[in-house]
């Protein structure tokens, strides 16, 4: 084709023929300009199809991600629900008689008042998504600002667990080990001593104390704290998962 054109042109130049040689050239250069265009055309044509390709990966595998942590953290808010009512059950039984004491198990109880776990989804995709800067390719502004959401809500919830973590830590805990026998409550724990304390010490005199109605209080409000941090992360998480899915 190129040796066509250089034949067209000696041709028209040799025969004395400017004014169609310079025709010929505008021509030409139109028709080089032209295909340019078209193959640059082309090239973002394969780039779009690639990134919508790619995005679609990416959506696909935020859903996976996030139905797991739906799962693991529906399990979680069980858990701590039923670390809540077992708190709020020790409070009602503040200031009880023995006789009242004794037909619950106490020490059972105080086990499972401080039973309280750290979630910790997985972020596989969504750290790969911001520290790649692939973020972009995801067309729906809702769901990144979802992603940015979730990010915002997961702050949150490590805040409200640290919180619980640092109370139980250096306060209630501290309590109990100078005020009642831990031997007793770790029994339920995974040390599962056979045999209670051989000190003579029980835990129903805690019930009696003002202190331990308090440190009691704190926890069932840091707790109830926390699972309202984790059912604002399974909003985020149904929203992300309702976004997902409808995606084509």
């Amino acid at each position: 084709m190129i040796k066509l054109f250089r034949n067209i042109r000696k041709k028209l130049v040799t025969e004395g023929k400017t004014a169609n040689y310079l025709k010929y050239a505008i021509g030409e250069i139109v028709l080089v300009v032209i295909g340019i265009l078209i193959a640059l055309q082309i090239n973002t044509w394969n780039d779009n199809k690639k990134e919508k390709r790619e995005e679609q990966l990416i959506i696909k595998n935020l859903n996976l991600e996030f139905q797991k942590n739906k799962k693991e953290l529906q399990f979680f808010i069980q858990h701590h629900d039923s670390i809540l009512a077992t708190t709020k059950t020790i409070m009602s039984l503040i200031g009880a008689s023995d006789d009242v004491l004794k037909s619950q198990n106490i020490d059972s109880l105080i086990y499972q008042s401080i039973d309280y776990w750290s979630y910790n989804p997985s972020q596989s995709v969504v750290s790969d998504l911001v520290s790649s800067g692939k973020l972009n390719l995801i067309s729906s502004s809702d769901l990144r600002q979802l992603i940015f959401d979730w990010s915002s809500k997961l702050d949150e919830k490590k805040e409200a667990y640290s919180t619980i973590d640092e109370v139980t830590q250096s306060i209630l805990l501290i309590y109990l080990t100078r005020q009642g026998s831990m031997k007793n409550i770790d029994r339920y724990s995974f040390l599962k001593w056979k045999k209670t304390s051989n000190l003579n010490r029980d835990n129903f005199k805690l019930f009696q104390d003002f202190e331990f109605e308090n440190n009691m209080d704190n926890q069932a409000w840091n707790l109830a704290n926390y699972i309202s941090a984790l059912k604002n992360l399974e909003k985020v998480i149904d929203d992300i998962l309702a976004k997902t899915n409808s995606n084509p």
